[in-house]
């Protein structure tokens, strides 16, 4: 089996652990997070995604753990695929000291010429300091200052909390799509399909809840978006409580419009997805909206045959 090296590394305390235990559990880690100790040296584990599998290393930031790193660097780093570099957003006192890490981690992948993409995550930016002038400032110098390292490597930036588990996973896929390039075409394909029904959503996720790929309606907000993965969350533990395959919904936004969706189980032999299919109802002639649906569903054999390709 082809294997991939994941890492997740910065300083002591930025919350790298907390997050790789909210992509791990995703049902009830928040109980699990409060028990947390800093990791020590380097916790690994292993996981299977789309046929692949991930060598997920956890790197315990405290100061003896990176200059232990940095001494033998190819011993820890060499043949990384993917990089979640995890910075505490809150605390921008150690800001230039994150960065300085950063840069000896980066001048030694340069060295051995090896570009794996990078995902900065800028965590613990929990509700209350999603609109603070202050920290967005803080993190918006950051950004730009990171932007050097454009130049040789592919970086991409997150703001995640573990309130919002829809962040963290975000992040999380964003990543892996970086590494498997034809999830971009389930993206695509949901796209076309969305084009002619006005979907608010077409999503696919894996068991444990990563995006294979997914398209949004244009200027739908973060809290609407929030509210729909809520409602996946919720729908797959119904469904493998009740051991179905399919399930129809209806629920509401805040601003009062109405939405209906489907979430349907596609199973290629030991593996489950799930598709996720919402629109906005239509409150005048519900029969149109059923019809959309149907229509929406009459397209999934097209997805079948994308997702074998991609795990085959």
């Amino acid at each position: 089996m082809v294997s991939r090296k994941i890492i997740f590394t910065g300083l002591d305390f930025a919350g790298k652990t907390s997050i790789i235990t909210a992509i791990t559990k995703r049902f009830g880690f928040e109980e699990e997070v409060a028990k947390l100790k800093p990791t020590r040296r380097v916790a690994r584990d292993t996981f299977r995604f789309l046929g692949f599998e991930f060598h997920r290393l956890d790197f315990g930031g405290q100061a003896q753990y990176r200059e232990a790193y940095l001494k033998n660097p190819a011993k820890y780093f060499s043949s990384t695929d993917l990089i979640f570099y995890v910075i505490d957003a809150q605390d921008y006192n150690r800001y230039v000291e994150t960065i300085d890490y950063l840069d000896e981690l980066l001048l030694f992948f340069k060295e051995e010429q090896e570009y794996p993409p990078i995902c900065v995550m800028f965590h613990k930016m929990d509700p209350q300091f999603v609109k603070d002038r202050v920290i967005n400032q803080k993190i918006l110098t950051l950004k730009q200052a990171l932007t050097r390292y454009s130049h040789d490597f592919d970086i991409f930036f997150f703001e995640t909390t573990i309130f919002d588990i829809k962040s963290i996973m975000t992040a999380f896929s964003s990543g892996l799509s970086m590494v498997f390039e034809k999830m971009e075409m389930v993206s695509n394909l949901f796209s076309d399909i969305s084009s002619n029904y006005n979907s608010i959503l077409i999503a696919l996720f894996d068991a444990k809840g990563i995006t294979i790929g997914e398209y949004y309606k244009p200027h739908l907000q973060i809290k609407e978006k929030v509210k729909i993965y809520e409602i996946y969350i919720k729908l797959q533990k119904q469904i493998v409580a009740e051991n179905r395959l399919l399930l129809e919904f209806s629920d509401k936004f805040e601003s009062g419009i109405r939405f209906s969706g489907v979430i349907e189980v596609l199973n290629f032999g030991n593996l489950d997805f799930y598709l996720l299919f919402i629109i906005e109802e239509d409150e005048i002639d519900l029969e149109k909206t059923v019809d959309i649906l149907d229509k929406i569903e009459s397209a999934k054999p097209q997805m079948e045959n994308l997702i074998l390709q991609i795990i085959q």
